[in-house]
């Protein structure tokens, strides 16, 4: 699950929220979203479904609900968007939904902000013709960031993205380890060391290739990983299994 708001702290006004949900291999995205309704209709108090209608995301047939319910003293509406890919086992299903979710009725803006999303989306489980598979694009300059600690793997586009998203402050703890685009080691050169106060700003860094050989690769430590993070939008991967598979690949420059 992906959530997108606009406050750390209680309800936001505008949030979006991608999920994925098991589907049969014989549902439709009728039935699927008829079985859905159902079930939104016994959890959430006072429902109302305000409109159903058939729409395509990334030129893939979807669905779109738009419903609200009472949340307290709050009337919550949502448009909530619908597509059937294919699963990870041959002939499986899955279900993504992308959800967004306002306090109040949709105003003009939110209605504008979603549809922007939903526009860019670009699927990358479509279905392709039979017995052909869906190769990873060629990395072009992914640097990679694991906390065995968080058991969470980063990928970012730049070296200088990576250096400002990740916390100095743990990185001169041994926090993270850094790979470049194939999976090779980068070393950690702290160039402004952490003033070691609450106050004051953490120390920087670069990313630097590893002078070592021995140091052992991303590939060898992928397992370490259980959570996938692309941390900028020019990330074309979406998951470890994307990791994996493109870390036999050449990297273009």
């Amino acid at each position: 699950m992906h959530m997108f708001t606009l406050s750390d702290t209680g309800p936001s006004e505008f949030s979006v929220v991608l999920s994925h949900a098991d589907a049969q291999a014989e549902d439709t995205l009728s039935n699927f979203s008829e079985r859905l309704l159902a079930e939104l209709g016994k959890a959430l108090p006072d429902f109302h479904l305000a409109g159903s209608f058939e729409r395509t995301l990334d030129d893939t047939p979807a669905i779109e609900l738009a419903y609200r319910w009472r949340n307290d003293s709050n009337l919550m509406h949502q448009r909530q968007v619908i597509v059937l890919l294919p699963g990870v086992q041959e002939g499986s299903q899955q279900a993504l939904l992308i959800a967004a979710t306002c306090v109040q009725a949709f105003s003009d803006e939110w209605n504008a902000a979603f549809d922007g999303m939903l526009a860019s989306v670009k699927l990358r489980h479509k279905a392709t013709s039979a017995g052909s598979a869906v190769t990873p694009a060629p990395l072009v300059s992914t640097v990679y960031a694991l906390s065995e600690r968080r058991r969470t793997l980063h990928a970012f586009a730049t070296l200088d993205e990576a250096c400002r998203k990740i916390d100095a402050r743990e990185v001169e703890q041994d926090a993270w380890a850094f790979f470049d685009a194939a999976g090779s080691p980068l070393h950690a050169n702290v160039v402004v060391p952490n003033s070691g106060t609450l106050w004051r700003k953490a120390g920087s860094y670069t990313l630097e290739p590893r002078p070592e050989r021995t140091a052992p690769g991303l590939r060898d430590q992928l397992h370490l990983a259980a959570v996938f993070v692309a941390g900028s939008p020019a990330v074309r991967l979406s998951s470890i299994a994307d990791v994996q598979a493109t870390l036999g690949q050449p990297v273009q420059i």
